[in-house]
């Protein structure tokens, strides 16, 4: 493991010592807006406070029409690791090498409140990607009201205290987002396609969040049952954000229905700040797990990660994470990473995941990510 680490540490220290390259405003919305795209990111993906509210308000900003661009920007992502990767028994049928994520997307302003966003992922995870986003978002009242209003509906991540996905840092995903409980497909890492009702600024004071949709996951290869709905209500005050979720359907496992509900509680200081904190922890339930007849089971899960930028460059994170449930059983894990940007529309970032099942096993994770 050392020997995999030091070239890995040798790289990075060599890309710090290079003078950053300045670079013109990309991608898409930098180039709309006439910014830099540090104007949004600390250290891509990863936002600031302005980025931060730049999503919160529909990728646009209060007020400002977005000026022409090219329509569509291109996000890349590079990854060598100690395990092979792809979707198989111990990760076969792919190298320890791959080009992890190929990621186009398009975007743009519906008149004076609206707005849309189109994500494709070509490559994912090594393989042919899927649609991720593809959504329609308005501002149902105008810029200035002191309580905003706004509806979004097509497929997108569901609201949670910490993106899984588009803003996260390391290569491996939050288990809490991927976990699913017996034959149930579920989880919060995939979009949904649905209604979202919004009320509040997410970025202060009270903020209430409302989803809807057909009760369906995809690729699951089941029929869409009954309807989902999510409720995820936070409170913003100052750097501390509180946060609760509560989430309800059912699917159809072994014949018969798995009526489930997952509730979650956050408790995050200064996520966009130089030094942040975010606590998750989830419980849930089954009617149906799908083992032993149509016997129920509870199921819970959690992380907390912290992360501390040393510059506008150099940043470190670390995050200990588990779930547990009556099918899976109980897993944990650690990640300690470290990242750097040689220039705006660049990161590298190493990572150390030290898992533990049924005995301790540390995966080494080297990534490239470029935007354009």
């Amino acid at each position: 493991m050392l020997k995999r680490l030091l070239p890995a540490l040798g790289l990075l220290l060599a890309v710090a010592a290079l003078r950053p390259v300045p670079a013109p405003a990309i991608p898409l919305f930098a180039t709309q807006y006439g910014v830099t795209c540090e104007k949004c990111h600390s250290v891509i993906p990863h936002l600031n406070a302005f980025g931060a509210a730049f999503v919160a308000y529909g990728y646009r900003i209060p007020g400002i029409k977005p000026g022409p661009a090219f329509p569509i920007s291109l996000k890349a992502n590079l990854v060598d690791s100690s395990m092979n990767q792809g979707n198989g028994p111990n990760g076969a049928g792919l190298p320890k090498a791959i080009v992890d994520e190929v990621e186009l997307f398009t975007a743009g302003a519906i008149g004076s409140r609206a707005s849309y966003l189109v994500e494709q992922y070509a490559v994912d995870g090594g393989e042919h990607g899927l649609l991720r986003d593809a959504w329609v978002n308005d501002r149902l009242n105008s810029w200035t009201a002191r309580i905003p209003v706004y509806l979004q509906a097509g497929s997108f991540t569901l609201p949670l205290p910490v993106d899984p996905e588009t803003f996260r840092d390391s290569y491996q995903g939050y288990t809490l987002d991927e976990q699913t409980v017996g034959s149930n497909p579920f989880n919060f890492f995939d979009p949904k396609i649905g209604a979202r009702l919004g009320v509040g600024d997410p970025l202060r004071g009270l903020n209430v969040q409302l989803f809807a949709g057909p009760g369906h996951d995809r690729q699951s290869g089941l029929a869409s049952t009954g309807t989902d709905a999510m409720a995820f209500v936070q409170d913003t005050m100052g750097p501390f954000v509180l946060g609760v979720y509560h989430y309800e359907g059912e699917r159809p496992v072994n014949g018969s229905l798995d009526r489930f509900v997952r509730t979650g509680y956050s408790a995050v200081f200064d996520q966009w700040g130089r030094l942040s904190l975010e606590n998750v922890l989830q419980t849930g339930w089954d009617s149906n797990c799908g083992i032993f007849g149509m016997v129920g089971c509870a199921s819970s899960g959690g992380f907390t990660q912290l992360r501390y930028a040393f510059n506008r460059r150099l940043f470190a994170g670390a995050r200990y994470e588990g779930t547990s449930d009556r099918t899976g059983g109980f897993t944990r894990d650690g990640v300690l990473l470290l990242g750097y940007t040689p220039s705006e529309r660049s990161r590298i970032t190493i990572e150390d995941v030290i898992g533990r099942v049924s005995q301790t096993m540390n995966t080494m994770n080297i990534q490239f990510t470029i935007a354009y």
